[in-house]
């Protein structure tokens, strides 16, 4: 019985559990961290928070690491599944994109360990490595999930509002990040606003939007 339902169910089950363990963690960060003053430098104050909240950054960053992989391993057979009777080269290259970002993102969550554990001294460059990652990686994150709402546009696979809002605002974070990279001042935090509010309301959306595939696909798996 529980062999036939994780045959049956797993993909759903993926798409539906990784977005909310990394829901909770987006509202841990929300909760726990506040951005810095003017003037402060900013990989200095986002460090301090992740060693003054202790466990709750070990925690958060063990929420994310365990929902990206979730909901990677969801993605991926979604895209099978739509591909049964057509191979779609978008589709693959999407998830392909996907996956690479995903385990660029487990990496640079990773550091949340070395600075609970390490030198605190050591902490703002960690975190300027966990920034150079996020930005990296996010490129092809928010690609990804632009070439992929796109793609399930065409097949009319859920609400088309939701997909476009989805592909413009991956698209337009896309843009922030690239602007972001040439703009950022480590001692301004005003110039990583913009991007941190395309990251939150990008990434509910997405949860939106793997939620809503859960409850679709569970049903005909």
């Amino acid at each position: 019985m529980i062999k036939k339902l994780i045959l049956k169910d797993l993909n759903a089950l993926c798409l539906g559990l990784g977005p909310f363990l990394s829901l909770i963690s987006v509202f841990l960060q929300l909760l726990y961290n506040d951005m810095p003053v003017e003037g402060e430098h900013v990989f200095t104050h986002f460090a301090n928070q992740i060693i003054i909240n202790g466990n709750i950054s070990l925690l958060n960053a063990l929420l994310s690491i365990i929902g990206a992989t979730l909901t990677a391993f969801g993605i991926f057979g979604l895209i099978n599944d739509l591909q049964k009777n057509k191979s779609d080269n978008l589709m693959v290259f999407s998830v392909f994109l996907f996956l690479i970002a995903t385990i660029g993102f487990i990496i640079s969550w990773s550091q949340d360990f070395i600075l609970v554990w390490g030198d605190a001294n050591l902490a703002p460059s960690q975190m300027m490595i966990e920034f150079s990652l996020i930005f990296s990686f996010g490129i092809l994150y928010w690609s990804s999930i632009a070439i992929l709402s796109y793609r399930l546009l065409t097949l009319k696979f859920l609400n088309a509002n939701l997909l476009i809002a989805l592909s413009v605002l991956s698209s337009i974070n896309i843009f922030l990040i690239i602007y972001t990279l040439f703009t950022f001042d480590p001692y301004n935090a005003s110039t990583v606003n913009l991007l941190y509010l395309g990251f939150l309301v990008g990434s509910i959306l997405f949860y939106v939007f793997c939620f809503l595939a859960a409850r679709k696909i569970l049903p005909n798996k």
